[in-house]
């Protein structure tokens, strides 16, 4: 797959771009070996220079071949009737229960009081959470949908839609019948116009993004705070690179410590294929966007 056009936000430096329909290079993961990737998903990795030192991951789907295959995860209520609706967990170990070979991070949350000392607990395996926006897998429906959080969903046609909730927005739409929903904090790109506005505040970032036809959606993943590797975007310059990708609509997920890309590895194990930004690996979340065996 040949880069497209690069936006004049972000101008080429250094591009390192290998891209496989089926069998990837695995140099982002140390594996060596590759990763292993369904028919019809193409994951590339591209070091930039310009306008800053950058590395983006990017993921390709046609949906027509394995739409029906997209799947969220959710790990389990830990506490039913109580105040949390999900728990911390390893995306790997999420992802792995959920049988995904490839996935991402998307939701916020919010960590809930430890009940002993009425303080947060930070961002620990097990600690009790509630998720920002909507989230439902079939008939789990784990949390609702909220105004102030942008969504996409798959309906029970197969198309998929990104959209908000707000009565007063012209983005709003109504979901007919979904399969699945996942939420990020806001929509960055609407019929080919960047809603984002210029910035200098750069994180790590991941997004989802559709083009105008439905039948791709793309998944971008792009590490940060990582000086003289890769130092993150703003959201208008992730707009770009969704544009860039052929994107009409896109949306900006979760980021920061949370920003993973998991990939199959020749092994048969998931991994990250980027590299998040904690010190102690990918942070633990409550919720992905996968596809399925």
């Amino acid at each position: 797959m040949k880069l497209q056009r690069l936006n004049r936000g972000l101008l080429l430096g250094a591009i390192v771009c290998l891209v496989w329909a089926g069998w990837v290079s695995g140099q982002e993961a140390g594996s060596g070996g590759g990763f292993q990737l369904p028919d019809g998903v193409e994951y590339s990795v591209q070091a930039r220079q310009e306008p800053r030192k950058l590395r983006i991951h990017r993921i390709v789907i046609d949906l027509e071949k394995v739409g029906n295959r997209l799947g969220v995860g959710l790990d389990q209520d830990p506490d039913q009737q109580g105040p949390a609706e999900t728990q911390l967990t390893k995306p790997m170990a999420l992802a792995t229960k959920h049988q995904m070979l490839c996935a991402i991070n998307t939701n916020a949350w919010a960590m809930l009081p430890d009940p002993t000392t009425g303080k947060p607990p930070g961002y620990i395996v097990g600690g009790h959470a509630n998720i920002s926006g909507w989230a439902m897998q079939g008939e789990d429906r784990r949390s609702a949908r909220e105004p102030a959080y942008w969504s996409c969903w798959q309906e029970s046609d197969g198309r998929c839609w990104i959209g908000c909730f707000a009565p007063e927005s012209p983005y709003r739409r109504e979901p007919k019948e979904p399969r699945w929903a996942v939420s990020g904090f806001r929509g960055i790109l609407m019929g080919g116009k960047i809603l984002a506005e210029p910035s200098d505040v750069l994180h790590p970032r991941t997004a989802l993004g559709l083009s105008d036809d439905g039948k791709r959606m793309v998944w971008l993943v792009v590490d940060g705070r990582q000086p003289g590797y890769s130092e993150g975007v703003s959201e208008r310059e992730l707009a770009e690179l969704l544009v860039e990708a052929g994107c009409q609509d896109g949306m900006n997920l979760d980021g920061g410590g949370s920003s993973v890309m998991l990939l199959t590895s020749a092994a048969g194990v998931l991994q990250p294929a980027n590299k998040p930004s904690d010190k102690l690996g990918p942070r633990p979340i409550p919720v992905l966007l996968g596809i399925g065996p």
